[in-house]
């Protein structure tokens, strides 16, 4: 089949392969630059960003909470002038037009048709994977070429962290000890009555992908019946790269759902939107998913370059993200770019959570917080430890010896970091009443947590979280309930080769950090006392 126009991706340099994913009637691609240094992947003084974000949200030092400006951002990672001027150069030297390029200094965008995209990057453009090539002279200077997907009539794809079902009459009368309800989540985590008065500084994000849309209606049902003190409250939508507000859709809603009904009563009087994203990210084929032309991996970077260039004041100050994908589907290029564009959100004072997967540690009868019944946890195949997080994980790495010896990354990134209930979860959802369970419900309950503890910090005086994690690992760590009994349990599904299937595999809930539930469940009243004593 002969497409008039694609989306693709593109990694200078290391000239793999690129994945079509949809027709429309121009390519739009972005081209991300660098300053020239030998590795192209390493953005324009990236390392001293990285560092400079560290500081920004390490507790004890002098720039703790001194979170930046877009253009303060946009300044420390622009390349010289002379490298976009080459790039543009190259662009109006292929006959693309000078009013289809724009350029902020660090991101180029343009338009092409698709006959021009291959003269260009002289390849030959078809449903499947290719080669293709830009000039030698630039690959030093271009780490990515990214496309805006635009879709047509796709599919909607249920979240693949969420299991759903019907809610029986006995659950919906249930108590909290087989169900979950925003009023159990107040208990169970210290939450106290304390209200908070809604500000620009504090607004709550919630991210909805792969056309999951949040329903008005079934909200206003949810907070009538289980959140009663909440139901003057309401969430906008905002659309990003065409994505909808389809408030009378058939299709499956339940994560968008989910995450509204939970993450906004639980934060208590913010200033709460819903991120309606179009469109697929990239995929890398691989045993699970062999189909190159399907993709449920989210488009971050249409995500994120819409919130980078928004003004200080409209940014969220806290994005909940219930969605996620394997790290052996996308190229290393696309994760470096989107890693450094959550980088950028941090260093303006947003905290971004995600879920962490599902299959975590073993089942009981009950949902308590000793032994728990759910999220996914490991180590990271493609990140290092960092190194706020060293000394916790190597406690785990002692305690676990020998076991696993190379089955997994030793020193890769360590996951969760926090966790929190993700079992029995009753949301309402297209009218109906149905119980939820997967990481994709611990997501906005964590993000309702530390947006009521933004609050908390802004009635003292004090700047925003931000980023979390240098704070969690050091003075937070003691705002956490300790799960030390249970384990995560392997995967359930193979690629079809029994020998691929490790017996018995699981990661231990031990005392301290454990990659089956991090450093445990929030401790509301203990994490505002111990923010109280931060600068």
């Amino acid at each position: 089949m002969r497409l008039q126009s694609l989306a693709l991706q593109i990694l200078a340099l290391v000239l793999s392969y690129m994945r079509l994913v949809f027709a429309a009637d121009s390519i739009y691609q972005q081209v991300e630059l660098l300053d020239k240094v030998p590795d192209a992947i390493t953005q324009h003084n990236a390392g001293e960003f990285e560092q400079k974000v560290i500081e920004l949200s390490t507790p004890g030092h002098a720039s703790y909470g001194r979170h930046m400006k877009r253009d303060e951002v946009k300044k420390f990672l622009s390349p010289p002038p002379a490298i976009s001027d080459r790039i543009i150069a190259w662009l109006r030297s292929e006959n693309v037009p000078a009013n289809s390029i724009d350029s902020d200094g660090h991101w180029i965008s343009f338009t092409a048709p698709i006959s021009q995209a291959e003269q260009m990057l002289k390849t030959n453009i078809a449903i499947r994977t290719l080669g293709y090539s830009v000039p030698k002279v630039l690959h030093p200077f271009i780490q990515l070429i990214q496309p805006t997907t635009r879709f047509g009539n796709l599919v909607s794809q249920r979240s693949s962290t969420l299991e759903r079902k019907p809610a029986t009459s006995e659950q919906l009368a249930a108590g909290c000890n087989t169900t979950i309800t925003p009023n159990c989540l107040w208990n169970l985590y210290g939450l106290d009555d304390t209200t908070t008065r809604p500000e620009w500084r504090n607004r709550l994000g919630i991210s909805g992908f792969l056309e999951q849309y949040a329903r008005h209606a079934d909200f206003e049902e949810f907070l009538r019946r289980y959140a009663q003190s909440h139901t003057n409250t309401n969430f906008s939508v905002v659309s990003i790269n065409g994505g909808r507000d389809d408030q009378h859709s058939m299709s499956d809603s339940v994560e968008a759902n989910l995450d509204v009904q939970y993450s906004i009563p639980l934060a208590d009087e913010v200033l709460a939107t819903f991120y309606s994203t179009g469109g697929r990210g990239p995929v890398v084929p691989e045993l699970n998913h062999p189909d190159s032309t399907e993709s449920t991996n989210e488009p971050y970077l249409e995500q994120l370059h819409y919130f980078l260039n928004l003004p200080d004041e409209e940014l969220p100050a806290v994005l909940s993200n219930s969605y996620g994908e394997d790290e052996q589907t996308l190229l290393p290029s696309y994760v470096n770019a989107t890693c450094s564009l959550f980088a950028q959100l941090a260093a303006r004072g947003v905290s971004i959570l995600f879920s962490s997967g599902d299959e975590g540690p073993g089942r009981t009868s009950s949902i308590p917080k000793e032994q728990f019944p759910s999220l996914g946890g490991g180590f990271s195949e493609v990140f290092p430890r960092p190194q706020y997080q060293d000394q916790a994980v190597k406690g785990y790495l002692k305690h676990l010896g020998s076991r696993w010896n190379g089955l997994y990354n030793a020193t890769g990134r360590g996951y969760p970091d926090v966790s929190a209930q993700a079992a029995s979860f009753i949301v309402r959802d297209h009218g109906e009443w149905v119980s939820v369970r997967g990481t994709s419900a611990s997501a906005p309950v964590v993000a309702g947590i530390v947006s009521r503890l933004n609050s908390a910090r802004l009635a003292q005086g004090k700047p925003r979280m931000g980023f979390l994690n240098p704070w969690l690992y050091s003075h937070g760590r003691m705002g956490f309930t300790d799960i030390v009994l249970g384990s995560s349990s392997g995967c359930k599904w193979t690629t079809g080769n029994a020998d691929l299937r490790v017996p018995n595999a699981s990661w231990d809930a031990v005392e301290g950090w454990d990659p089956a539930t991090g450093l445990g469940t929030p401790l509301f009243r203990t994490l505002v006392r111990l923010l109280s004593d931060d600068v």
